[in-house]
């Protein structure tokens, strides 16, 4: 059905003009042979490589990838990123991944390397025919535009803000769910923390985490709050059978990973959980950075004390 949707465009490599009828389009599913010229347009990547500098950037960048003070830590985690798939498991795929993890190392010294950027790689490369370069670019998008800022930090700042959002809009949109979860101390850092890392990449079906990306790619980060409430949404009445933490984020887990049924999700995520608009996503993470901010700062402060109390006893 979606083939014969997207049939015009497909022709030409050419969306529609209509911001909205985009959107339409979008949610509705990409057809995985239009991703790898829709992806680059939709993620605003294109504009991107052309801010940067153009067409000799990243070979630019592959040239200095040695110098990578992430290279080690990069190794350790292509194995174990799709150990299974026949491509990202093999030598030309391993060497693909390290290829742009590098150089995206390189370009953004400030996140460096984070553990969940192996698996958006991965399913990006493969989405977009194995070309590495738009899949670097499109991880510059995602990284630097889209998701919220700090979130792939090494201090995975910007992650914590997110999910201190997420309890929020927890609370008010699952409020027996919350308080179900306060109560078995569980908390959604303990569940969501891949999720936003990985943006689905690494806990959920391939087509139905690429389905997200589309989605993500085309309205940017209010999606993967979207696809977060939903989820708990969908699982809410197994969740509330649970009596401890454990069980709790071994039905969430299980749930994600075999969740085959992508249409009826994005159906939730979009139709089911009531308005989510921008504005108000933005207020929750003001104030969420600020407690944030304090928290760090605080464990600094604990840090430096214990570090000072060892020095005086040695």
């Amino acid at each position: 059905m979606q083939e014969k949707v997207w049939a015009e465009f497909a022709q030409k490599h050419k969306l529609p003009t209509s911001a909205s009828k985009v959107k339409r389009l979008v949610r509705s599913g990409i057809p995985p042979r239009c991703r790898a010229w829709v992806w680059p347009i939709i993620s605003g990547s294109v504009e991107l490589k052309a801010e940067k500098g153009g067409p000799n950037y990243y070979p630019n960048l592959l040239k200095a990838s040695s110098m990578s003070k992430f290279a080690e830590q990069v190794e350790l985690d292509l194995p174990r990123s799709f150990p299974g798939h026949p491509y990202l498991a093999a030598p030309e795929g391993q060497a693909a991944m390290r290829r742009i993890l590098l150089a995206f190392s390189i370009h953004n010294p400030v996140v460096g390397y984070c553990q969940g950027l192996n698996y958006i790689a991965g399913l990006v490369l493969l989405a977009v025919n194995k070309d590495q370069e738009a899949t670097f670019w499109i991880l510059v998008a995602l990284v630097e535009r889209i998701c919220f800022a700090g979130t792939f930090n090494q201090n995975l700042s910007g992650c914590h803000v997110e999910m201190r959002t997420l309890q929020l809009l927890v609370d008010e949109k699952l409020p027996r769910l919350g308080a179900h979860m306060r109560k078995l101390q569980c908390d959604t850092s303990l569940l969501a923390t891949d999720w936003f890392l990985t943006l689905y990449t690494g806990c959920m079906p391939a087509e139905s985490a690429c389905r997200v990306l589309d989605a993500v790619l085309s309205e940017g980060a209010k999606v993967i709050f979207r696809v977060a409430v939903a989820l708990m949404k969908s699982a809410e009445a197994a969740l509330l059978q649970v009596n401890n933490a454990g069980d709790f984020m071994r039905v969430v887990k299980d749930w994600v990973a075999n969740l085959y049924d992508i249409d009826g999700l994005m159906a939730v995520a979009f139709d089911g959980i009531g308005p989510l608009p921008m504005e108000r996503l933005e207020a929750i993470r003001a104030e969420k950075a600020a407690e944030v901010r304090e928290f760090m700062e605080r464990r600094k402060l604990q840090q430096q004390q214990r570090q000072r109390q060892q020095q005086e006893k040695t």
